[in-house]
């Protein structure tokens, strides 16, 4: 039977192993060689399976921010179903009060306003005393009248006199279809008085007699600033 001889060499006869033996050991080689391709090849199935998972996973993660209060601490969590870190960021603290700028120029002028309505007349004041009469510029002698003189410069203007007191007013009083109407000719004397107004009825009374139609035509003038 051939012999295979070990490491020791053609003249080292404690390492010779039968060929059977060899075929053993080959087998066994070539059983670990066949395992350790299978765990290669689910070793390369397992990380393409991880890189496929990691791509994907980079693919829908995301970000979001939210906003703190002022003086809060930051915050950071992960939402493991949606795959979104959320940040929370505090708010700054709020910076110092500028100083005050220089005042601008002054605008231009805007339009005047319309005028408005011109006061009542106030009442007349008394009238003034009557100054005393001058000289009639005479001698005094039994003589002719000397010519006469120079006029004299212009007195002074005398003080304004009071302010009288304020008038009557409109008179209180009156009802529908009255109007205030003069009662002679002094001032604010008026009182109130019905004035015709359209569509008035008339009324006559006492005997009325005759035959035929009679007609009666009124008319109307302005009152009190209403046409009638």
């Amino acid at each position: 039977m051939p012999i295979y001889r070990g490491d020791g060499g053609s003249g080292d006869a404690s390492t010779d192993a039968y060929a059977s033996q060899v075929a053993t050991y080959a087998q066994t080689a070539t059983t670990k060689a066949n395992e350790a391709a299978a765990s290669a090849t689910a070793a390369a199935a397992s990380a393409t399976s991880a890189a496929n998972e990691a791509t994907t996973f980079n693919n829908s993660l995301g970000a979001a921010a939210t906003t703190l209060s002022a003086g809060a601490s930051a915050t950071a969590s992960y939402n493991s179903s949606t795959k979104v870190f959320t940040l929370g960021i505090p708010t700054g603290a709020t910076g110092a009060t500028g100083s005050t700028g220089s005042q601008g120029a002054t605008g231009p002028q805007g339009a005047t306003g319309a005028q408005g309505p011109q006061g009542a007349t106030g009442a007349t004041g008394p009238q003034g005393a009557t100054g005393a009469a001058g000289s009639d510029g005479s001698d005094g002698s039994d003589g002719a009248t000397g010519s006469q003189g120079a006029t004299g410069p212009q007195g002074a203007t005398g003080a304004a006199g009071a302010t009288g007191a304020t008038g009557a007013g409109v008179a209180a009083g009156g009802s529908t279809g009255q109007a205030l109407v003069k009662t002679d000719g002094t001032d604010y004397n008026t009182q109130w008085a019905t004035v015709l107004t359209a569509n008035q009825t008339i009324t006559l009374s006492g005997a009325v007699t005759g035959s035929g139609t009679t007609s009666i035509t009124t008319t109307l003038s302005t009152i009190d600033g209403g046409t009638y």
